[in-house]
């Protein structure tokens, strides 16, 4: 696959892309076992080797999730994400972060964050983008309204000026991904504004969620993959695995 000219275009005015139905639905289901499997971890035995980067994990179920099960690290170069990658952080990206989240029935919300801060051209420079960080979500249940759909605000990417948005739950000019069907992916620039909504379904969303950056990207805190994790994938895994040493490491 290759990115289109309408598909740069949207991620540079929106921020995210929307691929619906962008995995096969053998694979929808090979990846809900995978996850049926990894949210049995037990994330202190996981965590054992490094117990202090537990804080900085979510572990809604099981942060790591690579590291959990090796078969994960498929989610690195996935041949429909990675044409946006590699367009999107350059040829040689990073990983950052990993994590099988579960949005529970009951949940409050969270809260507006953005990875990175907004910048005046959106990230991109000379005709090519520069982010320094994309989030990539593998969806493998519906969400409809009402059942802790995921939330961003388009183009905030490149805002200009601050918004109060303590103990908010909608925001102005926000887009509500409440259309969401198992398979679908969702790719957005860290630089957006965005959240998790209030979950009063009965439904558990799950998701699979890798995060990725520039070449000096660094690994966050606690999610640094094991000896072990790298000796079992392939040279390039390895290498979207291993970033340089840093202040996040």
């Amino acid at each position: 696959m290759t990115i289109t000219p309408d598909q740069r275009f949207a991620f540079d005015v929106q921020g995210y892309l929307h691929l619906q139905n962008a995995l096969t639905p053998e694979e929808v289901i090979e990846y809900t076992q995978w996850t049926d499997e990894a949210a049995q971890t037990d994330i202190n035995v996981l965590n054992a080797d490094n117990p202090e980067g537990m804080r900085h994990q979510i572990n809604r179920p099981v942060s790591r999730v690579i590291d959990a099960d090796v078969r994960f690290a498929s989610l690195l170069d996935h041949p429909v994400v990675t044409p946006f990658l590699l367009e999107f952080l350059g040829t040689d990206y990073r990983h950052i972060d990993n994590d099988l989240y579960y949005t529970y029935p009951g949940y409050q919300g969270g809260h507006w964050h953005r990875g990175v801060p907004a910048h005046a051209t959106g990230h991109v420079k000379d005709g090519k983008f520069t982010c320094p960080m994309v989030k990539v979500f593998y969806c493998l249940t519906d969400v409809g309204p009402g059942e802790g759909e995921f939330v961003v605000i388009p183009g905030s990417h490149r805002a200009q000026f601050e918004l109060e948005v303590n103990d908010r739950v909608d925001l102005p000019a926000q887009h509500i991904f409440d259309t969401v069907k198992a398979g679908d992916i969702i790719i957005f620039n860290e630089g957006l504004l965005h959240n998790g909504r209030p979950n009063p379904s009965a439904k558990t969303r799950k998701t699979i969620i890798v995060n990725f950056g520039r070449n000096d990207a660094r690994v966050w805190r606690g999610y640094k993959p094991t000896p072990a994790t790298l000796a079992q994938v392939s040279d390039l895994r390895r290498m979207i695995l291993t970033n340089p040493e840093g202040f996040w490491s």
